[in-house]
């Protein structure tokens, strides 16, 4: 006789597994809960921190335009129009922020002026309009620097930086922004034309002393936008001094800028047929040693400076034909 069959082992550890997997479901459930948590933290605290850093360590800044006016000593009137170029993978803002600048070759990086921005949305291509912002010279020396390379160079770099907050949602991060940015100088206003030279001969004289008016183009290569105020400059032909001139409220506009010229010429000058007969000649070389910047009767050192050491200036008068020199005598032109 052959003994019966006992029951089936695989069959109790199946059952046993099953109730034990069916009592401690909870168990199973938290381990989900606590793996999905724990990827989600990784992503939040890992993945877009790194994420928003390299979309804003590979942005492009480009500035469209740069205004300083209100000039004085210690502070200025800054407007700034900028396009931020950046791939935004998450749809973000950046907190409003202070950008810093300074000067690529300062090895100590020493911030020279700020401009506070406003908030911004993250995309592709975001635009920064920044006007009238009073803003303080924080270091002359270097303020007066970067002056005589916007005055004197065609093509300059200028560091921005900051760290802004980028808020994704109800996440906020911390990112590091820093950027070099391209600008166009004044070119060491190259291209001044001198024209309509007008005599002024006795009542005709201006109260101040006027003697000789001409009209004159200074070009403005850049993409600044620049107050002057009133500006004296000594004026000679060769090694003949004529005088000085002065140009009342300067202020400097990207493009081709029309100026009325105040010459005060030495009146032994004025009466001398070979005087005459120069300004009647075409494409006379005038040149231009700079002396003064005056704005609401202060001295702009930070323009002042920068400007006489860049001298001398060139102008052409007359350029590419004679013209008929006026005289205004009293009672009008003749």
């Amino acid at each position: 006789m052959y003994p019966g069959k006992g029951p089936s082992l695989d069959g109790r550890k199946h059952g046993v597994v099953k109730r034990n997997c069916t009592r401690r479901w909870w168990f199973w459930l938290i381990f989900f809960v606590i793996a999905n948590v724990a990827i989600v933290v990784g992503i939040v605290c890992g993945v877009i921190p790194i994420v928003a850093q390299n979309s804003v360590t590979n942005a492009i800044v480009r500035a469209d335009g740069i205004a300083i006016t209100n000039p004085s000593d210690d502070r200025i009137t800054l407007a700034m129009n900028a396009t931020v170029f950046a791939h935004a993978p998450v749809k973000a803002r950046f907190a409003n922020q202070t950008f810093e600048m300074y000067l690529p070759d300062d090895k100590n990086q020493t911030t020279f002026m700020t401009l506070d921005v406003g908030e911004l949305e993250a995309n592709p291509t975001m635009a920064i309009n920044v006007t009238g912002a009073d803003t303080n010279i924080l270091n002359k020396e270097i303020y007066q620097t970067f002056s005589k390379q916007v005055l004197s160079k065609g093509n300059f770099s200028l560091v921005i930086r900051s760290k802004p907050i980028l808020k994704v949602g109800s996440l906020q991060y911390r990112v590091n922004f820093e950027k070099t940015v391209q600008l166009k100088g004044f070119n060491g206003l190259r291209g001044i034309t001198i024209t309509n030279p007008t005599i002024l001969n006795g009542s005709a004289v201006m109260e101040d002393g006027t003697n000789l008016l001409t009209d004159g183009v200074i070009p403005n290569p850049s993409s600044f936008t620049m107050q002057i105020g009133d500006l004296t400059a000594d004026i000679s032909i060769d090694t003949l001094k004529l005088g000085f001139s002065v140009i009342k409220n300067l202020t400097l506009y990207p493009g081709d800028n029309a100026v009325k010229i105040y010459n005060h010429i030495n009146p032994e000058l004025m009466g001398l047929p070979m005087f005459s007969a120069i300004l009647d000649q075409p494409n006379v070389n005038i040149t231009l040693a700079i002396n003064s910047t005056i704005l609401n009767g202060q001295h702009i050192s930070w323009l002042e400076t920068p400007l006489r050491e860049a001298s001398p200036f060139y102008a052409i008068m007359n350029p590419g034909s004679a013209p008929a020199v006026g005289s205004a005598m009293a009672g009008g032109l003749s």
